[in-house]
């Protein structure tokens, strides 16, 4: 559906690869690895049916943001594939949204590798808006080398299951990675976040901000694991994970993970589980608002800092508008606003 091509952007569908080149295509694939648990990688890996290679150029910087949009039009399994390359220095705003039509059920596997050449810049926002019938699960791999920077802003807000393996290998000195997102489970949906970074240069640098909230039924969970290798001297991480229960029989799991092997490092992580804050309820309270209004604005104030910063301010109304319509007291916080 796109319009027009960008200047340093190269697109190119995985099905039309295969047909015009059949060996640069098998080189995008990866190998078995008893190191890892890549079977639903390698799964897409096979039997994929189509994806997308998208290929920056070095020094370039498109000004728009690429929009990549996942429909589900049928029932069973599907299988897609991702490469995205950024060469030297390449600046890139991608946006990836995942959305139904009609009700279809089933599982949909997605596999995307993102390789960042040296000092590239590269911003992903990624928005899961599936039916409740639907369920993805997702293996995203990031390679970054040297000065390289890699956001990428995470809002799990549909599929009745989602999760999300992210690994990002920081293998260059300096490189650095922000990883922030919301993730929303109610009813019975559930949503898995499992995050790795694996810090083997110097001076690198790598920062996780998530939050979930969980109502219903509902379930939620992150697992973070940092490991800082014997080479990464000066290596500096954080991880948060603040967890918002809002029902007796909804359940959030929180667990972020040190692994250190050398020395001069600074890292640390903590994770928070639990209702609304009495004294914060107390406040609005003393200020005349309703307890119904007054636990929906803090439910929104929770969210509100992850949307708060996302980088393509042209975007934040509409995911503000897709955060507001999965709050319980929805209403309430529309009135308010």
């Amino acid at each position: 559906l796109s319009t027009a091509e960008v200047p340093g952007v190269t697109v190119t569908g995985l099905r039309e690869l295969l047909a015009a080149d059949p060996a640069a295509a098998t080189r995008l694939l990866r190998r078995p690895d008893d190191s890892a648990d890549e079977r639903y990688a390698l799964l897409a890996d096979a039997f994929a049916g189509d994806g997308v290679v998208i290929r920056v150029a070095d020094g370039a910087g498109p000004t728009e943001p690429l929009y990549l949009v996942h429909v589900a039009t049928v029932q069973g399994t599907s299988q897609a594939r991702i490469v995205v390359e950024a060469g030297t220095g390449a600046r890139l705003q991608l946006v990836e949204h995942f959305v139904c039509t009609g009700a279809p059920s089933g599982l949909a596997n997605l596999v995307m590798d993102l390789r960042l050449a040296g000092d590239a810049n590269v911003g992903h926002l990624r928005v899961h808006q599936q039916d409740p019938a639907a369920a993805q699960v997702e293996t995203l791999s990031v390679a970054q080398q040297a000065g390289s920077q890699y956001l990428q802003q995470l809002f799990v807000l549909g599929g009745g299951t989602v999760r999300s393996n992210l690994a990002v290998s920081l293998d260059g000195a300096g490189a650095g990675c922000r990883l922030a997102g919301l993730f929303m489970a109610d009813d019975r949906r559930q949503a898995d976040l499992y995050t790795r970074v694996d810090h083997r240069a110097p001076q690198t640098r790598s920062e996780q901000d998530f939050r979930g909230i969980a109502a219903g039924r509902g379930r939620g969970a992150y697992n973070g694991r940092v490991v800082v290798h014997a080479g990464a001297r000066g290596a500096d991480s954080s991880q948060t994970s603040r967890n918002l229960l809002l029902s007796p029989q909804a359940e959030l799991h929180a667990r972020p993970q040190l692994e250190i092997h050398t020395d001069e490092v600074q890292c640390r992580h903590g994770a928070t589980t639990g209702s609304l804050d009495p004294s914060q309820l107390f406040y609005l309270l003393s200020r005349g608002i309703d307890p119904g209004t007054a636990r929906a604005l803090l439910t929104f104030a929770f969210c509100e800092d992850i949307v708060a910063g996302v980088l393509l301010p042209s975007l934040r109304p509409a995911l503000e508008e897709l955060v507001v319509g999965r709050l319980p007291d929805r209403d309430l916080i529309r009135s308010f606003r």
